[in-house]
């Protein structure tokens, strides 16, 4: 079967994004940064392996900034299917909420709806606290804004 073969390059891949797991990649800075530790690998392996490795759940495969797809490991696979994220649409930052507001709006949408969404496939587009600072916008996201309201990078 083509395709499950463990090579060197694969595995490089691999630890690659283990070691960065809260961060996401498009194909051409995983080729810059393996490049950069002196790994010899074509664009289109990367991306082979990446929708692989998207296809047996091990990485998440997100729509970028500009058009331009992510990659992010994912230690544990259930860990972003009852979340959502958001994503910054200047910088390009992947953020994982876990929010009660938003679970109660998913049951709100099932409920009264029949509507189910699906976290894994949800992201809200918008500009993080560091780029609205930027701007000059006020960082009004405060850590007691609602208590059962988790995030992180």
């Amino acid at each position: 079967m083509r395709g499950s073969y463990n090579t060197r390059q694969k595995r490089e891949l691999l630890s690659f994004l283990q070691e960065r797991s809260m961060q996401h990649f498009s194909v051409d800075e995983v080729v810059f940064e393996l490049r950069d530790r002196g790994e010899k690998i074509g664009r289109s392996t990367v991306y082979r392996y990446l929708e692989q490795l998207a296809e047996q759940g091990s990485v998440r495969k997100y729509p970028g900034v500009e058009g331009v797809t992510q990659y992010q490991h994912v230690e544990d696979t259930d860990r972003c299917d009852d979340h959502f994220h958001m994503m910054c649409s200047r910088c390009g930052n992947l953020l994982h909420v876990d929010c009660s507001l938003m679970r109660s709006m998913t049951e709100h949408l099932m409920a009264c709806h029949g509507f189910k969404l699906d976290p894994r496939e949800t992201i809200l587009i918008g500009l993080c606290a560091k780029c609205r600072a930027v701007d000059g916008e006020e960082a009004d996201h405060v850590a007691d804004c609602h208590e059962g309201c988790h995030h992180s990078l």
